[in-house]
């Protein structure tokens, strides 16, 4: 019975079964990969079987015992050479008919098993067979065998024609030189059975020229002598062997697995040699990442968006905080141990923060011996392949603290000591002027009604400097806040210097907005503000009008005060608010600091907008 070559990657066991049945002739198909057998009716009544579908071992079970290892070894033939078909003998084991059986290799991994009761016993001349004689006649073998299952001899084992040859290179191309590793047989006797284009490939060896050649002639034993020990230890012991080597012909590294089979051993060879590269690559940018993260002192880390789990943390942070990396990495929220409870609020505050957006935060630590230390941690989010990090440093910025409270201290000291300077000059003038006019009056006391009023003049103003200071030092924590109507406040002021602003010339216009709600603030402190403002715009005009304008927001009072005079060139604005800066001929200076610290101890702003010939507007903002 002769199966053409009608199968395909997409064979139906049907179909093949009906070609059996057509011809009578016992027969099943054999799906290896599912490790199932289907029978077809005449191959049940030979082999006296009662099921259409059976398993594998219980379908090999059928034959006597003394068969089944022959068959295995057989199919296990048919499948690891690429061959397309095997012909056999086999006798029934009941009756001990003979029997001509073949097995054809379908495709992934289903084989078509045929019996036809032998009917000759003449010998087949193989070379009619290899000159393209029927492909039925193959079937037989050169001399019956005894017994129940049995191979024909090596010379006759298989038979083929010149087209089922060119089948096989065309199945091997396709299946096996697609395949993206190295591939090679190597038999007992150690000869080189096949290879395939990628194996060529890496070892640089055409397989042509080497076939049925010793391994030891093609690759030399002293150069890869590491090669060798593994083929013979997968070779003696049956068990596959894995191992990295290097062939020097190509310069590739190589992954080879090698695995024993009953022909030999089957070589795989995969060329990691980019992998290799990477993999230093990867070794060596570690090894300079390190030697940066263990030789700084700051703390490199890497979280999860919720805090949970430390990804990496560098080695310097067991010198910063004194916990251990494994503490750490066990339980990130161990670092709140050593945190100061009382920077807790912000630090939970800024590590939420650091989820969505860049948050720093400086918060205190308490070392191991005791001594309190600042850290400041930045973080920032990150996303890598589909997954949210938070990454960051923690950096000791305890010296950068003492130097910018030194600093703050000398800006202290120079302020007193600019201020010092400043008293004594402003109080040593009206102080001379005093003595001066006392010495004429004690030398002519008929003059000295004559200068009564000069020296009361000098004396209030050192009176008014010695309250400037004095509202300078009050502190913020004496201000006492109640509910006021900020219409009211501004209304009493202007009341209060309508008379001097007539004197001089000058229109007090009150312009407001959305003043019917009250505000939290100190009435004394919001009066002085309005006062030194209002005043500075009078003092510097003669004519003309200062206008207060007054706007109730959701969330802040705005009032701006805006005077007509000369303005300020950009140089002077930058002064303003410095100590005995002034543009008033018997200024101090002292009005603009104490309007700014009292605008600062009500958590407010103040800003000045001027130019040079187009007046002056401050602006002050405080919170409702």
């Amino acid at each position: 019975m002769v199966i053409r070559e009608r199968y395909s990657d997409q064979v139906h066991s049907n179909e093949i079964l009906d070609v059996l049945s057509m011809n009578g002739t016992p027969g099943c198909l054999l799906d290896l990969r599912l490790h199932k057998v289907i029978l077809n009716p005449e191959m049940q009544r030979t082999l006296e079987l009662e099921d259409v579908e059976l398993s594998y071992t219980e379908w090999l079970q059928s034959f006597p015992s003394s068969s089944q290892n022959t068959l295995q070894r057989v199919l296990h033939q048919l499948l690891t050479e690429g061959l397309r078909d095997i012909s056999l003998q086999v006798n029934n084991g009941n009756t001990f008919r003979p029997w001509d059986c073949k097995m054809v290799h379908l495709t992934n991994g289903q084989i078509a098993f045929s019996l036809r009761e032998r009917v000759r016993t003449e010998k087949l001349n193989p070379e009619d067979s290899v000159r393209g004689a029927k492909e039925e006649e193959q079937l037989y073998p050169e001399r019956p065998f005894k017994g129940t299952i049995a191979e024909k001899p090596e010379k006759h084992s298989i038979l083929y024609s010149t087209s089922k040859n060119s089948q096989l290179k065309h199945r091997m191309t396709h299946l096996v030189d697609k395949f993206p590793h190295g591939l090679a047989i190597i038999s007992h006797n150690w000869k080189i059975t096949y290879a395939n284009h990628k194996m060529e490939q890496i070892t640089g060896i055409s397989f042509e020229q080497n076939c049925n050649r010793k391994l030891w002639d093609v690759y030399p034993i002293n150069e890869y002598y590491n090669f060798f020990q593994y083929y013979l230890r997968a070779m003696e012991t049956q068990e596959t062997c894995e191992f990295e080597g290097f062939i020097q012909k190509t310069n590739t590294t190589v992954l080879m697995t090698v695995h024993p089979t009953e022909l030999g051993i089957t070589v795989f060879a995969q060329d990691i040699t980019q992998y290799k590269k990477q993999l230093q690559a990867l070794k060596d940018s570690e090894e300079r990442f390190a030697l940066l993260a263990n030789n700084i002192k700051d703390v490199f880390w890497i979280c999860d968006p919720q805090f949970n789990e430390i990804h990496y943390i560098s080695p310097s942070f067991q010198n910063l905080f004194g916990i251990s990396r494994r503490e750490a990495f066990t339980n990130p929220s161990i670092i709140l141990r050593v945190i100061n409870e009382a920077d807790h609020p912000k630090v939970k505050e800024s590590i939420k923060l650091m989820r969505t957006q860049k948050d720093q935060v400086e918060y205190r630590v308490k070392s191991s011996n005791g001594e309190e230390r600042w850290i400041r941690t930045r973080g920032f989010p990150v996303e890598n392949n589909g997954t949210d990090y938070v990454i960051g440093i923690h950096e000791d910025v305890t010296e950068f603290k003492e130097m910018e409270q030194l600093k703050e201290k000398s800006q202290q000291l120079s302020t007193i000591t600019q201020m010092s300077a400043g008293i004594a000059h402003e109080i040593k003038n009206p102080l001379t002027a005093i003595k001066g006019f006392l010495q004429i009056g004690a030398a002519n006391p008929e003059l000295r009604d004559n200068y009564q009023d000069i020296i009361l003049d000098e004396v209030n103003r050192i009176e008014a400097i010695v309250q400037d200071f004095m509202m300078l030092s009050k502190p913020k924590s004496s201000i006492q806040l109640e509910q006021v109507a900020p219409e009211h406040i501004v209304s009493y002021v202007i009341r209060l210097l309508e008379q001097e602003a007539k004197d001089k010339g000058v229109k007090l216009v009150f312009q407001h907005k959305g003043l019917d709600e009250e505000i939290d603030t100190e009435p004394k402190r919001l009066n002085q503000i309005l006062i030194n403002l209002i005043k500075n715009g009078i003092d510097v005009m003669d004519g003309g009008k200062v206008v207060i304008d007054a706007e109730m927001s959701s969330h802040e009072l705005t009032i701006s005060v805006s005077d007509e005079g000369p303005g300020l060139t950009p140089h002077e604005l930058a002064k303003i608010g410095e100590p005995f800066f002034t543009t008033k001929e018997k200024g101090t200076g002292l009005g603009v600091m104490v309007t700014k610290k009292i605008v600062s101890d009500l958590n407010g702003t103040m800003s000045y907008e001027s130019k040079k010939g187009e007046g002056t507007t401050v602006t002050v903002r405080l919170p409702k």
